[in-house]
């Protein structure tokens, strides 16, 4: 199928049991890209948020399973794979940190597509529960049951993933405290938690965007901007700096470049030579 054909053809699969396709389908159908929902699969078995299944590779491997296993399911050519990841930031740990990923596979091409978001939007605490006095507050902290609460961990009598609200939630807890504490923590599943749901809707704008820019040679979805290279002159010597000279824009199907030299110099602050 040559890349006319394709857009002709633009209804991608989309893998998930947990309510994706609520942020990504508004996003793609303003491209005009449907989306066919595959939810036979127990993804799940690629890796829970609470351990009972750990997930093998990073975080892009898993996205990109995902996204082939829904070409496969459905028969179609397109997929589209999702994967969060969550804990602290990446500069001291103490803030609360997500990273949403989504990955489109062309099956025919065989080619990828990804598009990555990150940052402190997110909905992601735990906490240790000692007696019912202090739930109401928790529940707050929570926004409970607007966002899914897991109680416990995996392997313990207390554990539970999907207590739908406040009476289950508390008859279950006076169930299991008399053994002692009980660890409480935000359901990082999309369909229980709306704030991920949002940040995943951000990122399927970007996928969208990309989607939509077309390779000026070969006429494939994907055509994008990727790492530029250093080299901007400073702006007192002349000497190249560590500082982008060179922006990039690459095709992940035929791997045509184009470029653009930035002639701007930048501070003597970023050159090596006159700030050693």
């Amino acid at each position: 199928m040559e890349a006319g054909d394709m857009m002709l053809d633009r209804k991608p699969a989309l893998l998930t049991r947990h309510g994706k396709q609520a942020a990504l389908a508004p996003a793609l159908a303003d491209i005009g890209w449907r989306l066919s929902l595959v939810d036979s699969f127990d993804t799940d078995s690629l890796g829970t948020f609470t351990g009972e299944t750990p997930r093998a590779g990073s975080q892009r491997d898993a996205a990109l399973a995902k996204a082939k296993l829904a070409c496969e399911l459905s028969g179609l050519r397109h997929g589209i794979g999702s994967e969060g990841s969550f804990g602290g930031d990446p500069w001291l740990g103490s803030c609360a940190w997500a990273t949403e990923l989504l990955v489109y596979w062309d099956a025919a091409r065989e080619y990828a597509v990804e598009t990555w978001i990150s940052g402190p939007e997110t909905h992601y605490r735990h906490w240790m529960l000692h007696d019912l006095d202090s739930l109401p507050e928790l529940l707050r902290q929570a926004d409970f049951p607007a966002h899914g609460l897991i109680v416990g961990r995996p392997g313990e009598p207390a554990f539970h993933k999907s207590l739908p609200d406040e009476r289950a939630l508390r008859m279950h807890l006076e169930a299991h405290l008399a053994a002692g504490p009980l660890r409480l923590e935000t359901d990082m599943r999309a369909h229980r938690n709306p704030t991920r749901m949002a940040m995943i809707a951000r990122c399927a704008e970007k996928l969208a965007a990309r989607l939509a820019s077309l390779c000026p040679d070969c006429g494939m979805p994907g055509f994008g901007e990727i790492a530029p290279l250093a080299g901007a002159p400073c702006l007192d010597c002349g000497a190249p700096t560590r500082q982008p000279g060179v922006r990039r824009w690459q095709c992940p199907c035929c791997l045509a470049m184009r470029q653009e030299t930035l002639s701007a110099p930048v501070s003597p602050q970023y050159c090596d030579i006159c700030n050693p």
